[in-house]
């Protein structure tokens, strides 16, 4: 009955989508005073773990405890987890500031890291001018991707890439 619950949880590659039990026993009363936003979200205090502040950058009020938390994503508005071990890493070891929040889910921030890869990729492309023919293949494609995306919508542009002669 218990994995019902979850079903709805996008899933993480990493962590997967239940809540973990990480063997420490905090209070509900410990886990809200240990960082100001816990008392505004839906957090599970089995998965509770202790936080190093003294690794945590920029930040007056410090994390003493990570916590899963429940969190809906900004882009596709999936409810999804934000593993504690998952804001271990983020804050003591990426070193993101401790106020940063985890706003989208793992598949939507999978998919936009594919787009930034792919317009380096065309931007790469544009402006090497002595292109082989594989890589006018690859621009054409790419561009087609972005366009239908909405990366960029200046049709003509993509017209013109789309009717690069192949040597």
């Amino acid at each position: 009955m218990k994995t019902n619950k979850y079903k709805s949880y996008i899933n993480h590659s990493r962590y997967g989508k239940v809540s973990m039990n990480n063997g420490y026993k905090y209070s509900l009363e410990e886990v809200h005073n240990s960082f100001w936003l816990y008392s505004y979200v839906t957090v599970f205090p089995k998965s509770t773990i202790p936080a190093d502040t003294s690794k945590q950058r920029y930040c007056v009020f410090p994390r003493k405890l990570y916590v899963d938390i429940e969190k809906i994503c900004k882009k596709c508005h999936g409810k999804f987890l934000f593993f504690a071990l998952e804001q271990k890493y983020w804050y003591e070891v990426l070193g993101f500031y401790i106020d940063v929040d985890c706003v989208k889910c793992i598949e939507c921030r999978k998919a936009e890291q594919k787009i930034k890869e792919k317009a380096l990729r065309y931007e790469e492309l544009i402006k090497n001018k002595n292109r082989t023919n594989r890589e006018i293949k690859d621009l054409k494609y790419i561009a087609y991707d972005l366009y239908e995306i909405g990366y960029f919508k200046n049709k003509s542009k993509l017209a013109q890439i789309l009717n690069l002669k192949e040597m």
